[in-house]
């Protein structure tokens, strides 16, 4: 539409005008509104939280310095917890029988110590086992900021960037929509009034009336829930949820974050102010992630050493997404073979890059890849057998499970070593804690910053010191599971995908052709053990937790599967605990467990171990394939999963890529509401009988189907 410069249409300008510049002050408003929302239904929860603690911790604590105080007497009076403790003024502690004057302001002052103390390290949790009042009220304000966060974003920009000037010129062009006004206005300002009134056309009609329909589109779009759903949403999306937690609570100053790990002030500043980029990153960073993302990016050549279950993984991917955003076209993942397909599974699933896997001498693969870009995953073994040329150059090399190359002699060393010098930046990862291991980890610095490597050698002998700390801060990064998630439920699952050798698919293939389902489930386990691709995940795994100090239960459903898993770990193994094992003999051996060293492993038959057991002693579950009863799985992980159980629990479900593990998932993942039923009638009903007959028909048809397109992989 023209402008025509008469009074109707200037009003219509102005009023519109001023529609929009009230709209986009309350959609960029709206964060600051969903965080006050939000810091009350904090503050109600961290003093819930807080009383919990306190009612959970013996009085006795009063005494943890060993002043003599008279806790006999306090227990006389009823005082049995540090919460009723707490409760109690001075003078009240003063009319305790056996409590002098001195004594009771000592215990009043020490109980308020004691109390700021658990306060200050408070994490807000938010459990579905407790859906009060003050946790609907979170998760409504992280739910509404999450679906206005965009739209507010896009309103502040556009406010601060009109808004004075759309004042002014609003004010400049009323006299043009008032006929009276109009008729005693200087000829000077109905110039000005018109300038006026033309400007605020454009505006309307240019990129701030786009934007502004744009972000008043998006947030009349947003999806509003009531309590009950909201609590539905957040079962499916916690991690988003969470992620919106961190920036809610940082920005209201009620939570501590350790997602710094001890570094100096002034790096935490500087990694802080760098930017990251995710369009294009398909997940929801947490806030120690974020701070991960940025630190890799900021400094270059660093190791990254969170604690397994962390997300090294999609913080790595993060920054690779953020240098594309910046025209970076060429990354590289080195990792052992057992993970190379998690890696490129985890590629396509968190981001839009493309995934080149490079195996062996692989020249096409590799040519394909530095002519098209993306990341290129390869493994240890395989970066010696394809050549780059000389020129070539690329963003950024990540090297995962990186202790793999503590050794400078080794031939995967050397060559990764080669590999190094063609990268702008370098990512190290390893989830093993190194700081009992200073060798390895000055060698694996000295790849990265060797001046660094150099001044820690001479400080070896006080490796625990906060100076060795501070001098390594410029390159490794290490967080723990207690510094960064305790408000998380402690439970991490982790699909393990391995991919099969030439020896598994013709094991695998023969039993497709039979039509034997429980022999396809065998999958990888029913070939000798030096050629099973799950074989060398699991004894990985075990090695990792023996290394963070944990005790390991490995399920399967199969018997044969368990004497090949018991041949295969030797003496770290316990008996099996299979259903001929009696009642008494199977608490035996969880005794002996609970007894036994880190590293220890437990073998269960998913049937027999899966019930009536409680093993705490475990923090980390291996499941041998996939179960097709959830419930079967449910319970097993509640084994260890538990009331008693100190540590967070990792489940880690050991899978062949492309095969049947990936078709009894796919059905239930569909049909989960279905099976959830079955586990409500009977473990052994009929219905979930005729239901499994009816699933390994269904995948035995799609897997001779989709083997019969396919070649087998040759020797």
């Amino acid at each position: 539409m023209a402008f025509k410069r008469d009074k109707q249409q200037i009003q219509d300008i102005l009023t519109l005008i001023e529609e929009y510049d009230e709209a986009l002050a309350e959609i960029a408003s709206q964060p600051q509104r969903q965080q006050e929302s939000a810091a009350g239904a904090i503050e109600r929860l961290s003093a819930k939280e807080l009383s919990n603690i306190l009612r959970g911790m013996d009085v006795e604590n009063i005494n943890r310095d060993k002043l003599g105080i008279r806790v006999a007497s306090l227990r006389a009076a009823g005082i049995e917890n540090m919460e009723q403790l707490c409760a109690l003024t001075a003078d009240q502690i003063n009319a305790v029988k056996g409590i002098g004057d001195e004594a009771a302001m000592l215990i009043y002052t020490l109980a308020g110590r004691i109390r700021q103390e658990t306060a200050a390290g408070l994490k807000v949790r938010v459990s579905l086992d407790d859906r009060n009042e003050d946790a609907s009220l979170l998760l409504l304000a992280a739910r509404a900021s999450m679906q206005t966060s965009d739209a507010a974003r896009k309103a502040r920009a556009l406010w601060e960037e009109y808004h004075d000037a759309v004042q002014a010129a609003y004010l400049d062009a009323k006299p043009a929509a008032s006929s009276l006004r109009w008729l005693v206005t200087p000829s000077e300002k109905k110039k000005r009034a018109l300038d006026a009134a033309l400007y605020l056309y454009g505006l309307l009609e240019g990129e701030y009336g786009d934007g502004v329909r744009a972000a008043m589109d998006a947030y009349d779009a947003r999806e509003l829930l009531d309590a009950d759903t909201v609590w539905e949403d957040f079962q499916k999306h916690s991690a988003a949820y969470y992620a919106e937690f961190d920036r809610l609570d940082r920005v209201e100053g009620t939570l501590v974050d350790n997602s710094y790990s001890g570094l100096p002030e002034e790096l935490v500043l500087q990694v802080e102010m760098q930017p990251i980029y995710t369009d294009g990153l398909h997940a929801s960073l947490r806030a120690y992630q974020e701070f991960g993302v940025r630190y890799i990016l900021r400094q270059g050549k660093v190791l990254l050493g969170d604690e397994m279950g962390l997300g090294k993984t999609v913080q790595a991917i993060a920054a690779m997404v953020s240098l594309k955003a910046l025209g970076a076209t060429h990354f590289m993942v080195v990792c052992p073979a057992s993970v190379l397909v998690n890696w490129c599974r985890e590629i396509k699933q968190f981001s839009d890059l493309s995934v080149t896997p490079i195996r062996g001498g692989d020249q096409m693969a590799a040519r394909r890849w530095r002519e098209q870009g993306g990341v290129a995953v390869t493994t240890y073994e395989s970066v010696s057998r394809f050549a780059l040329p000389e020129s070539f150059s690329f963003s950024m090399l990540i090297a995962d499970e990186a202790h793999y190359v503590k050794n400078p002699a080794a031939k995967r060393t050397q060559a990764l070593m080669l590999l190094r010098r063609k990268a702008e930046r370098v990512l190290f990862m390893t989830g093993t804690p190194l700081e009992n291991r200073v060798d390895e980890m000055c060698f694996l610095v000295s790849c990265l910053r060797s001046n660094i490597a150099g001044e820690l050698k001479e400080m070896k002998y006080i490796s625990s010191a906060p100076q060795f700390r501070e001098k390594l801060a410029p390159v490794y990064l290490r967080r723990t599971r207690e510094d960064v998630l305790s408000e998380l439920p402690e439970l991490i699952e982790k699909e393990e995908w391995c991919e099969m050798g030439p020896a598994e698919w013709k094991a695998y293939t023969l039993s497709v052709a039979a039509e034997n389902f429980m022999a396809m489930r065998q999958v990888s386990w029913d070939v000798d053990l030096k050629h099973s691709s799950k074989a060398k995940r699991l004894l990985e795994l075990c090695d990792e937790a023996k290394e963070d100090g944990r005790k390991i239960i490995v399920f399967s459903y199969f018997r044969e599967t368990i004497r090949a898993v018991q041949k295969l770990l030797g003496e770290r193994a316990l008996e099996p605990i299979t259903g001929s094992v009696s009642s008494a003999g199977r608490q035996a051996i969880v005794d002996d467990f609970t007894r036994a060293g880190d590293g220890t492993v437990l073998i269960c038959q998913v049937q027999a171990g899966g019930t009536g057991l409680n093993i705490q002693a475990a923090s980390v579950i291996i499941f041998c394939e996939p179960q097709i009863k959830p419930s079967i799985e449910n319970q097993a992980i509640s084994r260890a999963y538990r009331m008693g159980q100190l540590r967070s629990v990792m489940v880690h479900r050991l899978l062949c890529d492309n095969t049947v593990d990936e078709r009894i998932l796919e059905l239930l993942r569909e049909k989960q509401d279905i099976f959830d039923s079955f586990a409500e009638e009977s473990t052994v009903g009929s219905e979930y009988l005729r239901a499994e007959k009816s699933i390994s028909a269904a995948i035995i048809q799609m897997e001779k189907e989709r083997l019969a397109a396919e070649e087998l992989p040759k020797e």
